[in-house]
């Protein structure tokens, strides 16, 4: 999946001619000049940018917020694809940390005896700020998923939480998942999807109205929260990722969707061992 740049929306104008910024290469006001749909149909650099300042602004109170919003649900499906995730040891990629929420998960609950060594990347500098007060000798470090400072075959397991419609490039930041597991290592994926069925028409009313409000009423900003909201009506499905990765190689791909109706999955793909 290549890089594209968006050029026909009011952001794509206003970058072209310099009215956005003052410097037509500039992408820094992205967040500022972009609607929330702009921002999620963004690819490249641009959306690197506008996701980057949208978590900035919003890291003291993601979770808070998120917990209002998902009524606890979101938090209780991280919960339970870790629970049995890890095996003693494990070193563990953990792509878009945000808050360092599989880290703390690792270091302090009935996972702390296993020595697992969770690595978190995030592009949000205020997000690892508050991933490193949380979980005080956790591995934390700035990074863009679709250029991975680490070596082929560096983790055993490579995970990703509630940030697939974040990622300026899908199908590159799975790659590069992929490429950072050790052969016979495995990528775990927990995210929202869009929902089917009767209650797809209710949370998309409860997205599109609520959340935003929400938003507002916690933080006085509502556009990182329309944007959440566009971003998860929009997303990729969880056939259309299962596709994704058994194109790179991936073997005994399964999906696993949450109540109600998959409004969240857990996707899990191991990469083949070495063949002699």
């Amino acid at each position: 999946m290549s890089i594209e740049r968006m050029t026909t929306s009011t952001w794509g104008k206003k970058k072209a001619t310099g009215k956005a910024t003052g410097n037509a290469n500039s992408n820094a006001n992205a967040f500022e000049f972009a609607t929330a749909r702009q921002g999620y149909e963004m690819r490249g650099e641009d959306k690197l940018a506008f996701v980057t300042e949208l978590f900035d602004r919003i890291a003291t109170s993601y979770d808070a917020v998120n917990d209002a919003i998902a009524l606890g649900f979101a938090r209780a499906w991280r919960s339970w694809s870790l629970m049995d995730a890890f095996e003693r040891g494990d070193a563990v990629l953990d792509v878009g940390c945000g808050p360092g929420n599989v880290t703390r998960y690792c270091m302090y609950t009935h996972l702390a005896h296993m020595a697992i060594d969770v690595t978190g990347v995030d592009c949000s500098t205020k997000m690892l700020d508050v991933a490193r007060a949380r979980c005080v000798g956790g591995k934390f470090v700035v990074g863009d998923a679709g250029k991975l400072a680490f070596a082929d075959g560096s983790f055993d397991v490579a995970t990703t939480v509630y940030t697939l419609r974040n990622f300026s490039d899908l199908g590159r930041a799975l790659d590069e998942m992929y490429r950072c597991v050790k052969p016979g290592g495995k990528m775990l994926i927990v995210d929202a999807f869009p929902p089917s069925g009767v209650f797809g028409v209710v949370l998309r009313l409860w997205l599109n109205f609520m959340l935003p409000l929400l938003g507002w009423l916690l933080t006085r900003d509502a556009k990182p929260y329309a944007y959440l909201a566009h971003s998860i009506q929009h997303t990729a499905t969880p056939k259309e990722v299962k596709s994704m990765l058994e194109s790179m190689g991936a073997e005994r791909v399964t999906v696993s969707l949450y109540w109600p109706f998959g409004a969240a999955a857990k996707i899990v793909a191991y990469k083949p061992s070495r063949r002699t």
